[in-house]
């Protein structure tokens, strides 16, 4: 349901953007997870938006229409079919939509909760969720109606008077803006300034690096919401950094690399929090996501390699001593590594994942000609600590 802004406008509240994508876009995503074959736009055919959701659907491999009116809707649904009823510019998260759409049902919510977010009335006590499974033989009765009826309301009343069953959503849904009716970009930022919130609290750690990130995203996520793809435009930020990295580490300003190389890994972070963010409430979100892995994977890479090369003067003997630069180094970031998903004591793990501070400390040793003995000292810490847990651990449990 595609209904206009305004009396005379072409612009729709569904048309609105929420997260870089429009209301009606994200339904139509809603509605291919829940299986439909068929995709049935009530709107003017002017109406903006219209040619790009037509266009998702058909990439998609879903058939779509766009329909004026009742009749034109009673003449595309046969009684075989099952009809999925989205209310105009509703908005909600498929993890809880989905098991709600697996057979015939009208969802509802609280009635005063519901009314007061611009919910309709059912009853004394609920509302019309804004979607509902009903059977195609029910859209006939529509014949019956005026031609300029309220396509959505009159489908829902003669349901209700049909006997369909009523599903309750969840009881969170409204408190936690994630069945929510997009009225207007007021409310679209609200809901947007919401996610990118949750999003925070979920990314918000006690390491220097993931509080930087987080104050960073919060002071200008909501803008960087107003450019489509923000995520990946901040993916792509963090390349200058690593870029800066190259170009400081080929003139071996090893300090200046290492603070460059912290503030790719708290880009990367930013990035991950906006990309949380922004698949709230989406299909998206339930999709596995290795890039954060790779990212991780990548600035070990690099950080490896950097600290080699910051390494190289530094040995303790003749022999191999090329190879003992890359030894620590290899040791280093692999039990960095291995510590932050495995050391024994688990509040001890985000810091062990946190390559900001490490990158800070390993410029200022660099800058003090320190880095050799800050590795070694580090490094032997590590292991005489994750030794002493591990062992205490095993006594403690014999005894």
């Amino acid at each position: 349901m595609l209904e206009p802004l305004a009396v005379d406008g072409l612009l729709t509240r569904a048309a609105l953007r929420v997260a870089g994508e429009p209301v009606i876009e994200q339904q139509i995503e809603l509605a291919i997870a829940a299986g439909v074959g068929r995709v049935l736009l009530l709107a003017d055919r002017r109406t903006i938006g219209v040619d790009d959701a037509v266009a998702l659907a058909s990439e998609a491999k879903i058939d779509v229409r766009v329909i004026a009116d009742a009749p034109a809707l009673c003449s595309e649904v046969t009684a075989a079919d099952e009809l999925l009823v989205f209310g105009d510019a509703l908005l909600v998260d498929p993890v809880m939509a989905l098991p709600l759409l697996q057979s015939s049902g009208i969802v509802t919510l609280p009635i005063e909760e519901g009314l007061a977010a611009g919910f309709e009335r059912v009853d004394a006590e609920c509302a019309w969720g804004g979607i509902m499974v009903i059977p195609g033989a029910l859209a006939e009765r529509l014949r019956q109606l005026p031609r300029d009826c309220d396509v959505a309301s009159s489908l829902l009343r003669i349901a209700l008077m049909a006997g369909v069953t009523i599903r309750s959503a969840p009881a969170q849904a409204l408190a936690e803006k994630r069945w929510v009716i997009v009225h207007n970009e007021q409310q679209a930022d609200e809901i947007e300034a919401h996610r990118l919130k949750l999003s925070l609290v979920a990314a918000r750690g006690r390491t220097p690096g993931s509080r930087l990130a987080g104050l960073i995203v919060g002071r200008f996520g909501n803008r960087l919401f107003e450019a489509e793809r923000s995520p990946l435009l901040v993916w792509w930020g963090a390349l200058l950094p690593v870029l800066a990295v190259l170009g400081f580490g080929v003139f071996s300003m090893f300090s200046a690399a290492f603070v460059a190389l912290g503030v790719a890994f708290v880009t990367v972070l930013g990035a991950m929090i906006l990309e949380n963010a922004e698949k709230q409430g989406r299909i998206a979100a339930a999709m596995p996501d290795k890039k954060p892995l790779y990212a991780h994977l990548a600035l070990d890479l690099i950080l490896l390699i950097l600290l080699g090369l910051a390494l190289t003067h530094w040995s303790l003997g003749e022999r191999f001593g090329v190879l003992r630069p890359w030894y620590a180094a290899v040791v280093l970031v692999a039990l960095l590594r291995i510590g932050a998903a495995q050391f024994p004591l688990a509040l001890a793990r985000p810091f062990l994942d946190d390559r900001f501070s490490l990158c800070i400390l390993l410029a200022l040793a660099t800058a003090f000609s320190v880095q050799g003995l800050f590795v070694m000292v580090l490094t032997m810490g590590l292991m005489a600590g994750w030794a002493a847990f591990l062992a205490f651990a095993t006594t403690r449990a014999e005894n």
